[in-house]
C-alpha cells in the first residue's frame, strides 16, 4: 500500500475499548490495543495516500455468540432477549461508508451501539 501510495485498513474494534464491564478485562484490553494501533499506524502512514481507521462496534448480533457459548444456542441468544442488537450487515454498511468516502478523507475512528445500549455505569461495593 505504502508503494502503491493508496489503500485503506480498517480495523474492528469494540465499544469495550472505551467503556469497561464487570468481567470484560482481557476482551477490553486487546479492544483498546487495536484503537490505539490504528490511531498510530495512522502516523506512522502520515505523508502517504493510506488510510486507517477503526469500527468500534457495541452489542451485536453475529455468529460470534455461538462460539463464545460453545455452540451452544440458546446461550448464545440470551444477550439479545428483547433487544434490537447491531447485526453484520449494520457493521458491513458502516465499512462500505467509510471505504466510499472520497480520497482525501480519513475517518479515524466510528464508535456505534443499538438504540437499546448506553454506556456502563460507576460501580461500589459499601461494606458496612
Amino acid at each position: 500500500m505504502v508503494a502503491r501510495n493508496q489503500g485503506h485498513i480498517i480495523n474492528i474494534g469494540s465499544v469495550a475499548a472505551n467503556y469497561p464491564y464487570v468481567g470484560g478485562n482481557c476482551y477490553g484490553a486487546t479492544k483498546a490495543f487495536v484503537r490505539q494501533f490504528t490511531l498510530n499506524l495512522k502516523a506512522d502512514l502520515l505523508g502517504t495516500n493510506v488510510r486507517v481507521s477503526v469500527v468500534e462496534p457495541g452489542l451485536s448480533e453475529t455468529e460470534f455468540s455461538l462460539v463464545r457459548f460453545n455452540g451452544d444456542a440458546e446461550k448464545a441468544k440470551a444477550p439479545y432477549k428483547d433487544l434490537a442488537p447491531l447485526t453484520g450487515e449494520d457493521i458491513a454498511n458502516t465499512v462500505f461508508w467509510i471505504a466510499t468516502q472520497p480520497k482525501h478523507v480519513n475517518i479515524n475512528i466510528v464508535e456505534i451501539m443499538p438504540v437499546a445500549q448506553a454506556f456502563g455505569g460507576f460501580s461500589f461495593d459499601r461494606k458496612k
